[in-house]
């Protein structure tokens, strides 16, 4: 297995949508978060490059994949979608004071997060595949007493 770091070759072109939900309220809440720069760690079966084209979900691209960095979070957007608009009043006000994460203080749960790359990667091998070792063919020279 290859491990390939991946980054973007434009700035603010990860794209972090979050979707936060609640028992027993009817709708969630998306958090759109754009990142000034990033990189992953993807692996690949051998040696082969991934095949991984603008707009990919980083996280859902059919190879192993691990977060390394974000840097520079540069803008942040809440889609607040709930039947009760007075709950709807209520977080639109506590998302402009509070961190996002804070809705775990109020019994919301992040249910998916999907990662964006938007634009052309650069995509470098830093980890090649591992030949497969042969162990040494040994003579069997049978019993060595008559």
């Amino acid at each position: 297995m290859a491990v390939w770091s991946v980054k973007p070759d434009w700035k603010k072109s990860i794209i972090e949508r979050q979707i936060w939900t609640k028992e027993g309220v009817a709708g969630y809440i998306g958090i759109e978060t754009g990142w000034r720069w990033g990189e992953f760690h993807v692996t690949t079966e051998d040696d082969t490059p991934p095949d991984l084209v603008a707009g990919v979900d980083i996280y859902n691209c059919d190879y192993e994949c691990e977060l390394v960095s974000l840097d520079d979070g540069c803008w942040e957007e809440s889609d607040i979608d709930v039947q009760d608009e007075e709950l709807r009043n209520e977080l639109e006000t506590f998302l402009e004071d509070n961190s996002v994460h804070d809705l775990e203080e109020l019994g919301w749960s992040c249910d998916d997060t999907e990662m964006t790359i938007d634009c052309d990667m650069t995509i470098e091998m830093i980890e090649p595949t591992e030949p497969v070792k042969e162990e040494p063919k040994t003579e069997d020279k049978g019993w060595p007493f008559p």
